[in-house]
């Protein structure tokens, strides 16, 4: 086989496993598959429409990344583990805290005021809008926020804490949609301000980290995916 067609190969081959990488994720996020749910290749490869060789190479992508675990039974989604998901909620805290602080000192006028337009607009949505598009406002908010910081190494760090606390963060936004778009607006201000104190204040107390409320968004989101399940 000439190096033309090597490459090629390899290529396509990157490309079925980034496809098969996406499609699992946009399940998790979905809540197509569930904690502890155990994952059947047959039915996954089908289901994607790719082969194993790349959904293999996907899944072991997604264990690398906190997203599957592997054990006796193959891959499987994580469970829910209170002191798993203590820990990555305070690692969200301490991410999202640090780059509050950085974007007070490199976010530029420009990212600035386009994300003032966008919390205007986020306040216009309806107050019958769905979780799923407040967790999308939600996301584009706080990651527009890392990267007005400029340190692109953190802010890959926190969309990899975001994919694994997905679930809990979506259930705990049933209970939040009221106050989130005021302390969205705060948070930039302090930015705009510059006042790094500030900023890092008031995205501590905007974001869930207190145990109790940790371990009761944890036992609803099992109660959403038992609900889910014998729908």
């Amino acid at each position: 086989m000439s190096k033309d067609a090597n490459a090629a190969l390899k290529s396509n081959r990157i490309s079925s496993a980034q496809r098969a990488y996406q499609g699992m994720r946009e399940q998790l996020l979905r809540f197509e598959i569930h904690p502890g749910q155990k994952i059947n290749e047959v039915t996954m490869a089908a289901r994607l429409e790719t082969s194993r060789t790349p959904l293999r190479e996907a899944l072991s992508r997604m264990v690398a990344e906190g997203l599957l675990v592997t054990g006796d039974r193959g891959f499987a989604v994580p469970d829910l583990e209170p002191e798993t998901v203590q820990g990555l909620f305070e690692a969200r805290l301490e991410l999202e805290c640090s780059m509050a602080r950085l974007a007070c000192e490199r976010a530029t006028p420009e990212a600035l005021a386009a994300l003032s337009e966008f919390l205007t607009e986020s306040a216009a949505e309806s107050p019958n809008a769905s979780v799923d598009r407040l967790m999308e406002l939600d996301i584009k908010f706080h990651d527009s926020i890392a990267a007005m910081s400029g340190n692109e190494a953190l802010r890959a760090m926190l969309a990899n804490v975001n994919d694994r606390i997905y679930l809990v963060r979506w259930i705990a936004m049933e209970g939040r949609r009221n106050s989130t778009q005021a302390q969205h607006r705060e948070i930039l201000e302090c930015v705009m301000r510059g006042d790094k104190q500030g900023a890092s204040e008031v995205m501590r107390n905007h974001i869930m980290h207190r145990n109790d409320e940790i371990l009761a968004a944890i036992k609803s989101a099992y109660g959403h995916v038992f609900t889910m399940g014998s729908n």
